[in-house]
């Protein structure tokens, strides 16, 4: 017995040893992790995670910085399974931030109706933020980015690297962009955000109709550094050029990601001008550049009398945000000016361009879009007044991040960067051109015959639409304007009204489910008032007619909260009813 005794003591020791040298081994890998993450060297840092992960430890913080990880390197099928995991486990502790990644993950893989759920979770929790407004504005996104996709011609350029080449820039007859391509004999600094060499300045020559460049060879090795450079633009007599590059402290993810609290890995602004002999200068620093933030991406204005770039200096709205600058006759700057509300939210804008006619470009990841960064246009930019953001749509935005777009609006040509998984590197360079667009012939819309209905078939509470067999008044999603099929149900009611003078009628008006229900209230209500507009006139007395809005408390199939249906399901609850008061 005390042999016995002394055996299980020993193992039960034996299993405690093992078990706290196990979480010490965890820990002390955690920790690893941990450190190589906060000096962004990511993919060491995954792999570090990954063998956290394998000892079957699971933590908040693991799954977090593991779905970041692949997140700001943008590979977002690996961070949609560590976020996935995250929220699983995790849901009630967390920022609802991840709410929103995950549902940009989401849309990466093409799982866009589960995207939608988590982002409505996400507006549910957080109704003031822009994102979540401009998503419950724009649920049609799908529909509206396929409604270009037969305007544009995208080619995916046979020079690009299996590495990463993005950021394009016109020069004279010539394109300018940025590569980390280099030969292997070359010995080349590594950085260890993605572990590719640091970015240089490549040029060549384009080919008119595809936009094929060739003859490509390094440029100006006066720019090049042992550091990252991108993203060129030059003033119209090309004699000064600004452009992008890192600080001397690291490596830096060059799309500007979430802000830092480390005075490491920050972008800046450089201008270089040309002189008498041909020879560019030193590049100098803006003096609004900054250890503790990053400037990047420079665009002019099309009086060159301003300069856009991004930035995620303190007093910004989101990750980064675009910003404008007066430069001064002097050459020298004016105090950098946050681009407001309207362009800028939460998440990230960048790669600002404008084009000789005035058309503004950047890409953003906080307006509503297919997944990862999108191209966003603004005409008449030089407008302000006009401001209306539009994404650019498909086949340019896709579902991983595209952005860097400059246009050549007198060949209707351009160029523009994305990491769609049909590419050859992590970021390829695409060429795309302007197509001719037939215009489509409307359909012509008939009326029907109306027989209208004998006043003792008329009864106080019927819905008079259905007693005279009115097809549905539909409306467009989040929209209150009378459509044109619509009008002509409404001279239904109208001629039956003109008929029995004594009808008094509610019109009664409903939303789907896909807002805020507060919101929806509001819109129903202005469905109603719109109706009911519509036939005062069209000569029927206002004293005849009231308007109630019901939102999305009525609905006439299962589409509530968090149930996925079809448009055509959600369609048959944006509706207006009118029901008989007297007669």
């Amino acid at each position: 017995m005390i042999i016995e005794n002394l055996f299980k003591k020993l193992f039960f020791l034996g299993v405690f040893i093992c078990f706290h040298t196990s979480i010490f081994s965890q820990k002390k890998m955690m920790n690893k992790g941990n450190n190589q993450y906060e000096r962004y060297e990511y993919i060491n840092a995954q792999n570090t995670y990954l063998k956290v992960v394998e000892t079957g430890f699971k933590s908040s913080e693991l799954f977090k910085k593991l779905g970041n990880s692949y997140y700001f390197n943008s590979q977002f099928e690996n961070a949609s399974k560590w976020y996935k995991k995250l929220l699983e486990n995790y849901e009630t502790t967390i920022k609802t931030e991840y709410f929103y990644r995950y549902a940009q993950t989401l849309k990466t893989v093409g799982n866009y109706k589960e995207a939608d759920l988590y982002m409505h979770r996400f507006a549910r929790i957080n109704p003031e933020d822009k994102r979540a407004k401009l998503f419950l504005k724009k649920q049609d996104y799908l529909q509206k980015t396929n409604d270009s996709i037969e305007k544009f011609k995208i080619i995916n350029l046979a020079m690009n690297s299996s590495f990463t080449d993005f950021g394009t820039a016109f020069y004279d007859n010539q394109v300018i962009f940025s590569s980390s391509r280099q030969a292997e004999s070359e010995d080349q600094n590594v950085h260890e955000w993605n572990k590719e060499v640091y970015l240089d300045f490549y040029i060549g020559k384009p080919d008119p109709s595809t936009g094929e460049l060739y003859e490509i060879k390094k440029w100006e090795e006066n720019f090049n550094s042992e550091l990252h450079e991108s993203t060129l633009v030059f003033t119209k007599d090309k004699k000064t050029v600004y452009f992008t590059r890192n600080n001397e402290d690291g490596g830096s993810n060059d799309r500007l990601s979430e802000k830092r609290k480390i005075k490491t890995n920050r972008l800046k602004v450089y201008r270089s001008k040309l002189n008498e002999n041909g020879e560019w200068s030193i590049p100098e620093a803006l003096p609004f550049n900054s250890d503790s933030y990053s400037v990047a991406h420079p665009t002019l204005s099309v009086d060159e009398q301003k300069m856009y770039f991004s930035s995620d200096m303190p007093g910004g709205v989101g990750e980064s945000d675009l910003y404008e600058v007066t430069i001064n006759a002097d050459g020298t700057f004016g105090t950098p000016q946050n681009l407001g509300l309207l362009i800028n939210t939460e998440g990230k804008e960048t790669f600002p361009f404008i084009s000789a006619n005035n058309n503004f470009y950047f890409s953003s990841d906080g307006h509503v879009g297919l997944g990862g960064l999108d191209v966003f246009t603004i005409n008449k930019f030089d407008k302000k007044e006009q401001w209306e953001i539009k994404n650019i749509g498909k086949p340019i935005n896709s579902r991983a991040d595209d952005f860097a777009i400059i246009v050549n609006d007198e060949m209707g040509k351009g160029y523009f960067s994305s990491s769609r998984s049909e590419g050859k590197g992590k970021d390829d360079i695409y060429s795309f051109s302007y197509l001719e667009i037939k215009k489509k012939e409307e359909p012509k819309i008939e009326k029907d015959t109306l027989k209208i209905p004998e006043i003792t078939e008329i009864k106080k509470g019927d819905d008079l639409g259905k007693t005279i067999e009115l097809n549905p008044i539909y409306f467009d999603l989040d929209k209150s304007f009378i459509r044109p099929d619509a009008a002509l149900e409404l001279d239904k009611i109208v001629t039956v009204l003109k008929k029995y003078p004594k009808i008094k009628i509610q019109v009664r008006s409903h939303t789907d489910s896909r807002a805020i229900w507060y919101y929806n209230t509001a819109l129903s209500k202005r469905r109603a008032k719109s109706t009911r507009a519509y036939l005062i006139k069209n000569g029927i007395n206002s004293s005849r007619i009231s308007s109630r809005g019901f939102g999305e408390s009525r609905l006439l199939n299962k589409c509530k909260d968090y149930v996925v249906c079809t448009e055509e399901e959600h369609q048959l609850n944006r509706r207006s009813e009118f029901i008989v008061l007297e007669k």
